[in-house]
């Protein structure tokens, strides 16, 4: 599943696995630090995010199974899988950021605390404007498969000022 292909492409064979019911969605909200906030630069933070209808601390080698079995749920129907935390630089905060260029990323394989995950930003960041999100995975890492388009966002993003 990891074999590059032409110019670095890879193509995997996994099927997309167990889709959890509408009322078994994952969502999550960022509650620190807060939408907008100002923080100084270099200054060691925490992230505090809340993630509601997913089994959390699911976690397999990325390195040896990345995409290598499809979604599984509990029997509860909840997603097994965890979170990733990146935080990117906005520049001028007009044009999307380079997908590959980040300031900081996390894959966070805690494992449940009522939805409730911390992650710390050992050494702050550079100045700036920068986006934060989490990115919610499956057990072997795959975007989430979710059961119709239109719902909100598994994920949350908040922008924050850094000087």
């Amino acid at each position: 599943n990891k074999t590059p292909g032409p110019g670095g492409r890879t193509c995997s064979t996994t099927q997309l696995g167990e889709i959890p019911d509408i009322t078994s969605m994952p969502s999550t909200l960022i509650l620190e630090p807060k939408n907008g906030q100002v923080m100084g630069a270099g200054k060691p933070f925490d992230i505090k995010f809340l993630v509601t209808n997913m089994d959390l601390g699911n976690f397999d080698d990325p390195n040896t199974e990345y995409n290598s079995f499809g979604q599984q749920l509990t029997r509860e129907g909840l997603i097994k899988g965890h979170s990733h935390v990146t935080i990117q630089d906005l520049g001028d905060g007009k044009r999307p950021p380079n997908a590959e260029s980040v300031d900081f990323f996390l894959g966070v394989n805690q494992e449940d605390n009522n939805g409730l995950l911390t992650v710390n930003v050992p050494n702050g960041l550079k100045p700036g404007l920068k986006r934060l999100c989490t990115m919610s995975g499956s057990f072997s890492h795959q975007p989430l498969v979710m059961p119709v388009a239109q719902r909100g966002s598994q994920d949350d993003c908040i922008r924050l000022f850094v000087k």
